[in-house]
């Protein structure tokens, strides 16, 4: 089932923040066809959707994307565009439509209708909520911890965030942590850097809470009422695994996503849904989507970077 999980996130982390993910959808045994569409957006930057056919969940069918849709989007009841299908250009690559000129705003509603022949039409609702500042971010206590095996050590420290939430509330966050390593050789007394990649860094669903909950792709999803306020000041523990020898820790870097509820509730759910899947005793966990006529998830979040340096 999982392995229709990771496309959604392909049209929605750009730069440093990349992973893949889609929804699994929920068989519920509907006669009509209906449509799966996804698109997480974002301020200063243009609306992709993915458009698929529903499939029932326990199918192993590969992802039919439906190419001739009518993707339109609205301010309101102010029709702004029609959204024009993207090809892939490789195999690896998937469709979607995109917005020309339409580049959406913070705190402004905006509606997508979708329509393709033989489907259900689908429609919903979002919008970006205002950003956030992180007020205060600090790495502190950097230790080394040994591993069973002799190649690897764990560099573990804590990471201490401060921030604001936009709103009265409730505020809802994506956290995404991405630590920079470096590869390097030891060259007598010096240290030659010969590369670098990037690691999203994952938790463990175990540690989920009702507030807090660990995104199937990296990073934490959080609500503000855990804190009885918009003013979030907490602590996250962390651990990498590293090559002994050949690679170090370089800077942090933390994506600070402000997200509307529909995107909070969706991934939190899918989320807890991958972590009782392995357990037969588990209950079973509704997934939220917010397509009328359809399935999947259209939802608007706003992001603010920064990064950190881990002094050894």
């Amino acid at each position: 089932m999982y392995r229709r999980l990771y496309l959604l996130i392909c049209i929605s982390f750009p730069l440093l923040f990349t992973a893949c993910e889609e929804p699994a959808p929920l068989d519920l045994g509907q006669e009509t066809p209906q449509l799966v569409v996804v698109s997480n957006f974002t301020q200063d930057r243009a609306v992709q959707v993915v458009v698929s056919k529903w499939q029932p969940i326990l199918e192993s069918r590969d992802i039919e994307y439906v190419l001739n849709a009518t993707v339109e989007i609205y301010q309101g009841d102010t029709f702004l565009e029609t959204l024009q299908l993207i090809d892939p250009k490789q195999a690896s690559e998937f469709p979607y439509y995109a917005t020309a000129s339409l580049v959406p705003e913070a705190n402004v509603d905006y509606t997508i209708k979708v329509s393709a022949p033989g489907y259900e039409p689908a429609m919903a609702k979002s919008r970006i909520p205002a950003s956030t500042q992180i007020l205060a971010a600090e790495v502190s206590g950097l230790q080394l911890e040994d591993e069973p095996e002799d190649s690897l050590f764990i560099m573990a420290y804590n990471l201490r965030l401060s921030f604001e939430g936009p709103g009265e509330g409730p505020n809802f966050y994506h956290i995404n942590l991405i630590q920079q390593i470096f590869t390097y050789e030891a060259i007598e007394a010096d240290t030659l850097i010969t590369g670098q990649y990037l690691l999203p860094i994952m938790f463990d669903p175990q540690d989920n809470t009702n507030f807090q909950v660990a995104h199937i792709s990296g990073g934490l999803l959080l609500s503000d009422e855990a804190f009885g306020s918009k003013f979030v000041d907490f602590d996250v523990p962390l651990r990498i695994t590293l090559k002994r020898g050949q690679e170090m820790l370089g800077k942090l870097f933390v994506d600070l996503r402000t997200v509307s509820e529909e995107y909070y509730r969706y991934f939190a759910a899918l989320s807890r849904q991958r972590q009782s899947s392995g357990s037969p005793f588990s209950e079973p966990v509704i997934l939220f989507d917010n397509i009328d006529g359809g399935q999947g998830i259209f939802a608007g979040y706003n992001s603010f970077r920064d990064s950190l340096n881990i002094q050894y």
